[in-house]
C-alpha cells in the first residue's frame, strides 16, 4: 500500500480526522436533550433521531470540522511524504510540489504551486462566509 494514491488518503485522514472528531463531538454534545428526549417519546429510533434531531442541530458544527479537516490535508506534507512519497503524477499533492519545485530550483513553479494552495483557502474562506458555515451559536441553540 506504501507508495500509491490510497497511501495519500490515509496519511492525509490519519493527520486530519481529529480536527472533524473534535468538532464533531462538541457539536453532538451541545444538541440539547430534551429534544432528543421528546422525540424518543413521540416514538423516534436513535436512527431516526440521529437523522432528524441530532445532525440538524450540529450541522454548524459538523460542516467547520469539514472545513477545518479539508484545510489541514490540504497543507499535509510530513505523512504524506513518509507514507506515500513524492512520485510525480502518481503520489504528489500541491505541498510536495511546491518542495519539489524550490529544491530543483525552479522558484517560478513552486511559487505558483503556492499560489494554488493560497487561492484554495481563500476560496474555502469565502464559501464559509457566505454560507454562513461555522457560524458562533451561544448556548441557547441562537446565532
Amino acid at each position: 500500500m506504501p507508495f500509491t494514491t490510497i497511501a495519500v488518503i490515509l496519511a492525509m485522514t490519519f493527520v486530519s480526522a481529529p480536527f472533524f472528531i473534535r468538532s464533531a463531538r462538541n457539536g453532538i454534545a451541545g444538541v440539547d436533550g430534551d429534544l432528543e428526549d421528546a422525540a424518543r417519546v413521540d416514538g423516534a429510533s436513535e436512527r431516526q433521531l440521529f437523522r432528524s434531531i441530532t445532525v440538524p442541530l450540529a450541522s454548524a458544527a459538523l460542516a467547520a470540522g469539514l472545513v477545518m479537516t479539508w484545510a489541514r490535508s490540504l497543507g499535509e506534507f510530513g505523512a504524506t511524504i513518509m507514507f506515500a512519497g513524492n512520485i510525480q503524477g502518481r503520489t504528489q499533492t500541491l505541498p510536495l510540489v511546491v518542495y519539489s519545485q524550490f529544491q530543483g530550483g525552479d522558484l517560478d513553479a513552486s511559487i505558483a504551486a503556492a499560489a494554488i494552495l493560497v487561492l484554495a483557502a481563500f476560496g474555502v474562506l469565502v464559501a464559509v462566509r457566505v454560507f454562513h458555515w461555522g457560524r458562533i451559536i451561544d448556548a441557547r441553540g441562537l446565532p
